[in-house]
C-alpha cells in the first residue's frame, strides 16, 4: 500500500492527499499516517510498520503483519449474456480473485454447470466449494507464493517442445498414439499462461506477494509477456501436429528437409533462451536470436518459391509451405522471447543517478 497522507493535506486526485513533512528531534523527519489505514489494519502505538524503498523513488508502507484480504466476485446469470459465461470467469480468475459465487433466481442449467467444470479443467487451483441448485461457489486453493512464474514458463516450454518433437517422430514413423494428447497438452499450456496472468495480476495489487514471487513490477508484466509468447507457440504447435497427422502422406522427405534443419535451430535457440531466464547470459540470448533471424529469412525464401511453383505438384506446396509456416513462426515467436528477456537484463542494470542543477 503506497501511503502519501490523509489529513491536513490538499486532495489533488482520487485516493491521493499531500501533507508536509516534520522534523523531530532536529534531523529526523516525519508524516503522520491515515487514520483508516491504522484503523483497517489494527494497528496501536509501538507497533511495527514495514517501510521499503521503491526503485521509482516511492516509498511502500506495510504492516508488519499483514491481515491476509480475500477478494470475491458474484456473477448473476440473469443479468449477463448466455454466452458470456466462461469468459467472465477467466477474466475474474485472471484479475486474482479469491472466490466466484455463480448464481441464478432460476437455477443453473446444464449447460452452465458444463461450463463451469470446463473452466475448472482449464485454470489451477480453483475448486468448487458450495453446488446448490441455485448457486455454486468457486474457491481458489492454490496460494500464489509457492509457484515461481519460472516454474510455470519452464513447464510451458517442456510441454510445446514435447509436441513439436512428437509430432516429428510420427513423421518418421512413429504411431500417431504418441500425439492422442496432444488437446490436452495444449489445454495445459493455456493453463499455465492464465495461471501466470494472475500471479502476475495479485503482485501488481500486493506488494508482499511481488516479494514472495521474487520479481519487481517490471519483471512481472515481461513474464506475462514471455508466457503469452510461449502460448502462441503452443498453438501453432497443436496446429504444426495436426499438419503432419493429417496431410503426412503429401509432405515429402525431400522437400521440407531444410525447413526441418531450422527447426532443429529454432529448438536450441529457444532451449537456450529458457535456460537463461535468470542465468541472464546476454552474449547467447544474443546469438540464438540471430541464428533465429537467419532461420526466417531461409524459411521465407523456401517459401517464395513454393508459391512462385503454384499447383505444379498437385497441392503438396501448399501443405509444403503451412510445415514451413509453422517453423518460421515458432522463430518469430522465439525472437519475441528473446527480446523480453534483454529487456529485463537491460533494465536491472540501469542505476539512478541524481541530476546536479547547474
Amino acid at each position: 500500500m503506497k501511503v502519501m497522507g490523509e489529513a491536513g493535506g490538499t486532495v489533488t486526485e482520487a485516493n491521493v492527499e499531500y501533507r508536509k513533512l516534520q522534523v523531530t528531534g532536529g534531523s529526523t523527519f516525519i508524516v503522520s499516517l491515515p487514520k483508516r489505514w491504522i484503523r483497517d489494519h489494527g494497528l496501536k502505538q509501538s507497533d511495527v510498520v514495514g517501510v521499503e524503498y521503491m526503485t521509482s523513488g516511492e516509498l511502500q508502507i506495510a504492516p508488519n503483519e499483514t491481515r491476509s484480504l480475500k477478494r470475491r466476485a458474484t456473477i448473476d446469470l440473469e443479468k449477463m449474456p448466455e454466452a458470456a459465461l466462461y469468459d467472465f470467469l477467466i477474466g475474474i480468475y485472471v484479475c486474482g480473485c479469491d472466490s466466484i459465487m455463480v448464481k441464478s433466481k432460476a437455477g443453473l442449467k446444464t449447460k452452465q454447470r458444463r461450463t463451469i467444470r470446463n473452466f475448472l479443467r482449464d485454470t489451477r487451483g480453483m475448486e468448487v466449494s458450495v453446488d446448490e441448485e441455485k448457486q455454486m461457489e468457486i474457491i481458489s486453493l492454490l496460494n500464489p507464493n509457492e509457484l515461481p512464474l519460472q516454474v510455470s514458463l519452464n513447464r510451458m516450454y517442456l510441454l510445446l517442445i514435447s509436441v513439436v518433437q512428437d509430432a516429428l517422430d510420427v513423421l518418421d514413423g512413429e504411431d500417431d498414439e504418441v500425439l492422442s494428447d496432444l488437446e490436452d497438452r495444449e489445454r495445459q499450456i493455456d493453463a499455465r499462461r492464465l495461471l501466470v496472468d494472475r500471479q502476475v495480476a495479485m503482485a501488481l495489487q500486493s506488494p508482499s506477494i511481488e516479494r514472495t514471487l521474487g520479481v519487481d513490477r517490471f519483471q512481472a508484466m515481461e513474464h506475462a509477456s514471455m508466457a503469452r509468447a510461449l502460448e502462441r507457440m503452443g498453438d501453432h504447435a497443436r496446429s504444426f501436429a495436426n499438419i503432419i497427422l493429417n496431410r503426412e502422406a503429401l509432405l515429402k522427405p525431400s522437400v521440407i528437409a531444410d525447413p526441418r534443419t531450422h527447426l532443429d535451430v529454432w529448438m536450441a535457440s529457444l532451449r537456450t533462451i529458457i535456460r537463461n531466464t535468470y542465468s541472464k547470459d546476454i552474449n547467447a540470448i544474443i546469438n540464438a536470436k540471430q541464428d533465429l533471424q537467419k532461420a526466417i529469412t531461409s524459411l521465407e525464401a523456401f517459401e517464395e518459391e513454393l508459391v512462385t511453383r503454384g499447383g505444379e505438384d498437385g497441392g503438396s506446396s501448399v501443405i509444403h509451405f503451412r510445415f514451413s509456416e509453422k517453423i518460421r513462426r515458432f522463430c518469430a515467436y522465439t525472437i519475441d522471447l528473446s527480446e523480453t528477456l534483454i529487456n529485463m537484463i537491460m533494465a536491472s542494470k540501469i542505476k539512478p543517478i541524481e541530476e546536479v542543477s547547474k
